[in-house]
């Protein structure tokens, strides 16, 4: 019967893998599991950042209106720059170091500097129920609050200016499913969860600005389109002391504004150590690696320069359990990342959650 779980969810999973797997921020599914396998009810707080570029200096508008835009520029507030920081001009610039965010062919030109930032903000509601030990179903509601500064924008015909770009919203709702299998010997636990998951549009993927125009399909609280995320979750537990792995794959229809994200691919790895201490408290600190990668996004069936990559993290994060009470504290740092273009740099990330475990 196991075997024969396995194939069936294999075989499902199968069409969403392609051969090129090339991020801007492409978290497929934040995962997180008990160490016994219960059922809980969870809130969780995430905050991303951004900042810094490999480059600093203007983004490509068309041949004919350099002129125009580098007299712009040069009238506007005057941009800072890091002390080694390679700044470039209209005459140096790459054609492929476009609009940053905005669909490529709008009307937006940014002059990158060092006080360009974005957040990213999520507050998540996560229900994950057990069934007879063998099936676990969840689902995640998030709520969005997303803002990002550009310190020198020109959008013609007006001036430069700062801009600041803040929109809050529901996020794309997701139900998932994982199948779960033991294998136990005298002392270690082996726990493997293959599984899927659905994430369906909320309609909430056309904000507009002040000015009524539409904001960005990268910064709208959900994406307008339906995902299926092919994934796997295996744990070793070996006394008081663990080790989990997770891989994820994640495939997105044609969402709002004819935007499509690009496929997407996430994989993790925790070491995990138990300690009790005061009788009824337990601590689990934990520390990591966590990889995303992705491809190019499409805008109306055009690849979009400015996204995909790959970006990896270290981790260290502590989960504070008393009963059936759960805080957990995770903290990531990027090591290493090589994204598509000029685009804005990953930086830190903070999860905080608060879970009660519960026997259905």
């Amino acid at each position: 019967m196991k075997k024969h779980t396995l194939l069936l969810l294999f075989i499902i999973a199968l069409p969403l893998f392609s051969k090129e797997a090339k991020a801007c921020d492409s978290c497929n599914f934040f995962e997180y599991s008990l160490l016994n396998n219960r059922s809980y009810i969870g809130l969780f707080y995430r905050h991303r950042s951004f900042g810094s570029y490999d480059q600093y200096g203007y983004t490509s508008p068309p041949p004919v209106a350099n002129s125009y835009l580098a007299n712009a520029f040069q009238n506007g507030a005057t941009a800072k720059y890091s002390p080694n920081a390679k700044v470039v001009g209209f005459d140096q610039l790459n054609q492929d170091m476009i609009v940053m965010h905005e669909p490529e062919g709008a009307g937006l030109y940014v002059n990158k500097t060092d006080q360009d930032w974005e957040t990213y903000q999520t507050v998540e509601l996560r229900g994950n129920f057990m069934f007879k030990n063998k099936w676990n179903f969840t689902f995640l509601l998030p709520y969005e609050s997303n803002k990002v500064h550009y310190e020198k924008m020109l959008e013609l015909p007006n001036p430069v200016q700062d801009t600041t770009i803040s929109v809050h919203g529901w996020g794309d709702l997701t139900l998932a499913v994982d199948r779960i299998l033991y294998v136990y010997n005298t002392k270690a636990r082996h726990t493997f969860r293959p599984g899927m998951a659905i994430s369906a549009p909320s309609g909430q993927s056309k904000r507009v600005a002040n000015n009524g125009t539409l904001i960005d399909p990268i910064i709208q609280p959900e994406t307008g389109s339906w995902s299926y995320i092919a994934r796997i979750n295996y744990q070793l537990f070996y006394i008081k002391t663990g080790l989990n792995a997770g891989f994820s794959y994640k495939k997105s229809s044609e969402g709002a504004q004819n935007y499509q994200f690009g496929n997407s691919l996430n994989a993790n790895l925790i070491g995990f150590h138990q300690i009790s201490i005061m009788k009824d408290f337990l601590l689990v600190p934990n520390i990591g690696g966590y990889y995303e990668q992705a491809n190019k996004d499409t805008w109306e069936k055009e690849q979009q320069n400015l996204t995909g990559g790959n970006v990896l993290f270290a981790q260290v994060g502590l989960d504070v359990n008393r009963k059936d009470w759960t805080l957990s504290f995770l903290w990531q740092n990027p090591l290493y990342q090589n994204l598509n273009g000029n685009q804005i740099h990953h930086s830190n990330r903070l999860n905080i959650g608060i879970i009660k475990a519960f026997k259905l």
